[in-house]
């Protein structure tokens, strides 16, 4: 029996979203549907080395070759100098395609794998903390600075904030990359959310001092705005600082789907946007946000 509805589907970059022309009852109206995407995340929880950036990259591949099915891999904050070493963080700081650039965009081409990943950003004689998403094809899609800086580790005084908001398509997945301190803002996590991303990306370098950032507020800023998040930190114990590690992907509900806890490891699972729209349906946050603004 024919619908009397016909399919006309946009591309993901253009909104994600389906229209169909309604041709019922004599009708001639589009109606927008959301597209139902999945993607395969993985999470790079690196345990802190006195090591050069070649090698952590090199730990990073040999890693992605026991997961081949991933579409994403997102690596701590400041992967590349480590965290916490203003001479580390000067001695490894490069612009956005220097030598380090180059050898993970190799990698993500290599692993056919978008890889985020921490440095720090050297531009105009500015340094950032930033992070940068090179796609399967090795091309760069983003560089966020890092906008918030806290005190902790001298941030605010080592770095200059960044001024944009960096919202990105991941094999359809409306994305936003966040920098560790930037998830503690529940503003900042609904302005984006009210914008339509569906998954926050936040490569993060946080420490056993501050323990419910990485235990509570990256579930609560999940729950709470009926998105996922992939929250990639830093374990083991340098340059005076224990990182705690509890790096995890987590659910529009507040659950985490996998969870690295302390020591290294590659940590996948695959997220269904069509699970955002079951938990918004049952508690409608974002929505309902709207009308105390």
């Amino acid at each position: 029996m024919s619908t009397g509805i016909s399919f006309i589907l946009l591309a993901p970059q253009y909104g994600y979203t389906g229209l169909y022309l309604d041709l019922t009852n004599g009708s001639k109206k589009f109606v927008t549907v959301g597209i139902k995407m999945k993607i395969n995340i993985g999470i790079f929880q690196y345990e802190m080395q006195d090591e050069d950036p070649f090698e952590k990259i090199n730990r990073l591949e040999s890693h992605l070759n026991k997961d081949d099915k991933l579409d994403l891999v997102v690596c701590p904050e400041l992967f590349i100098s480590g965290y916490g070493n203003l001479d580390n963080i000067n001695k490894f700081s490069e612009n956005h395609d220097g030598e380090y650039a180059k050898k993970i965009s190799a990698l993500a081409q290599k692993s056919s794998t978008a890889i985020i990943y921490g440095y720090p950003e050297i531009s105009n004689n500015q340094l950032y903390n930033s992070a940068q998403l090179f796609d399967s094809k090795g091309l760069s899609l983003a560089n966020h600075r890092k906008k918030l800086l806290p005190p902790t580790a001298n941030e605010s005084k080592i770095f200059t904030p960044g001024k944009e908001n960096s919202i990105v398509s991941i094999k359809g997945v409306k994305s936003a990359i966040v920098i560790c301190y930037e998830l503690e803002f529940p503003e900042l996590i609904r302005e984006l959310a009210l914008e339509g991303v569906e998954l926050i990306i936040a490569p993060t370098g946080q420490s056993s001092n501050w323990p419910a950032a990485a235990l509570h507020n990256c579930r609560t800023r999940a729950f709470e705005n009926g998105i996922f998040v992939a929250y990639a930190n830093s374990t083991g114990y340098l340059n005076g600082i224990s990182f705690m590690g509890e790096s995890k992907i987590i659910g529009p509900d507040g659950i985490d789907f996998a969870n690295a806890n302390i020591s290294e490891k590659l940590i996948s699972a695959q997220i269904d946007t069509d699970q955002i729209k079951f938990v918004r349906e049952k508690l409608p946050y974002l929505n309902d946000s709207k009308s105390l603004q």
